[in-house]
């Protein structure tokens, strides 16, 4: 699909055809692009050509009030913008992993031995934290790859995902289908999944004792996308919960905030995006989504 059958495919009739082609501007959407798109989301009414046309707005960019550019300051592509910022990512991520990786251990070892009653202090939790930030930065490496779909059990990987969490095992409940086969890049999706979960787990262990903690996973499928969703329990989000997936935010002491923006990275990396909000009957409620069927042209 070219950018003009993409544009003229927004305002078909056929549903099918808006979404591939909100589908291609999400993977390819530049500035010039933004009064259509914004136009087209206006008159849709499907929710998940809606939420593909989204994402391609939030591609170009926030609005801008500037004096207008010649004709010879374009855009850039769209893709090759993507291919410099996973490159930039991969480097510096690859850099610093080098660099803290052998710090961190060392400390990991040495802090114990030197400090008394190490267990109770400030310095452990320091070292946790930088230990943290380390395994985020591992994360948000591996969540700019390219994904690569696999048709898999949903709800088989949706268990064993939560099987990493032994000291939670009786916390889950499972109320989507079984089997549920859905296409996906299985290492992308247990990565955004995996950081889902640590947050509810960790919403969720101080209040023991103040009632039985429960996270429960749904999924299914909504036109062309497919959902997951996450529901604690818990106290649920203080803050605007869209404003957390942004690197650094955090709701939590001592946390540095790669949780849901890593989940939200490696689901961009699907065409799919995260969604959190507080559950109406209290808790939190983290949904994932993506398309389910993915045509090469927005390859």
């Amino acid at each position: 699909m070219t950018r003009e059958e993409a544009l003229t495919a927004l305002a078909s009739h056929e549903a099918d055809e808006r979404l591939k082609a909100a589908q291609f501007f999400a993977m390819h959407a530049v500035g010039s692009d933004r009064r259509k798109l914004r136009s087209a989301l206006n008159k849709e009414t499907v929710p998940w050509i809606r939420r593909a046309l989204e994402r391609s707005l939030n591609r170009t960019g926030p609005k801008e009030n500037v004096t207008p550019r010649s004709s010879l300051d374009t855009d850039p592509p769209a893709r090759l913008l993507a291919e410099r910022r996973a490159a930039a990512i991969d480097e510096v991520a690859s850099t610093i992993i080098h660099e803290l990786a052998t710090l961190v251990g060392r400390l990991r070892i040495s802090a114990p031995r030197e400090i008394d009653d190490y267990s109770q202090s400030n310095t452990k939790t320091l070292v946790n934290s930088l230990a943290s930030l380390l395994a985020g930065i591992r994360n948000l490496k591996t969540s700019v790859g390219k994904a690569d779909y696999v048709e898999i059990d949903l709800a088989s990987e949706c268990r064993q995902t939560c099987a990493i969490f032994e000291e939670a095992s009786e916390w889950f409940r499972y109320a989507g289908p079984s089997p549920f086969l859905a296409e996906m890049d299985l290492g992308l999706f247990k990565l955004a999944l995996s950081n889902v979960l640590r947050n509810a787990v960790e919403a969720l262990a101080p209040t023991l004792g103040e009632g039985e903690p429960l996270i429960t996973l749904n999924w299914g499928r909504a036109g062309h996308e497919i959902w997951v969703a996450v529901i604690d329990t818990g106290p649920g989000f203080e803050r605007d919960p869209a404003s957390l997936v942004d690197f650094g935010k955090s709701t939590k002491e001592e946390h540095i905030g790669f949780g849901l923006a890593t989940a939200k990275q490696a689901m961009q990396a699907m065409e799919g995006d995260v969604y959190p909000s507080n559950a109406k009957e209290g808790g939190a409620r983290v949904e994932l989504r993506w398309f389910g069927s993915h045509e090469d042209i927005v390859r």
